[in-house]
């Protein structure tokens, strides 16, 4: 039987093993520890899931009650579209930055400037393309 030391120095060995490996290394030791095809994702991306994945095996996974709390069941409920009323105010966090948006009509202001669509001001915060309701997260009723 292994003893923790020993699993320690086992994980450690691993994950040393991950940072110096190329995408289609990190993408066929995704395919080892997953059973599935990789995302197409970054190298970054694929190498965090694959530390996680290691000390998942190795450790054991999220306790019970904590994985009951992160569950989406527990997320809180979305706006509605029918909330959105002139002069409404849409607060996101993004990238530890807080961002707020106001109805004006049809419109939303971000920043002083007009938009013709929550998608618009989305691109405006991120610089990519976003659906506008689901990045504010606004349901549609």
């Amino acid at each position: 039987m292994e003893t923790r030391t020993q699993k320690d120095e086992s994980v450690r060995r691993q994950l040393l093993a991950l940072a110096g490996m190329s995408r289609p290394q990190l993408c066929d030791k995704w395919r080892d520890l997953y059973g599935s095809e990789p995302p197409n994702s970054s190298r970054e991306f694929l190498r965090r899931r694959l530390t996680y994945r290691v000390q998942e095996i190795v450790y054991g996974g999220l306790d019970p009650a904590l994985k009951a709390v992160l569950t989406p069941d527990t997320a809180p409920e979305r706006r509605s579209l029918a909330t959105l009323r002139d002069g409404t105010k849409i607060v996101r966090e993004w990238h530890g930055r807080e961002y707020e948006v106001t109805v004006r009509g049809e419109k939303y202001e971000f920043q002083g400037k007009l938009y013709r669509s929550l998608s618009g001001v989305a691109r405006a915060i991120t610089g990519t393309n976003w659906n506008g309701n689901e990045f504010f997260g606004i349901k549609k009723r």
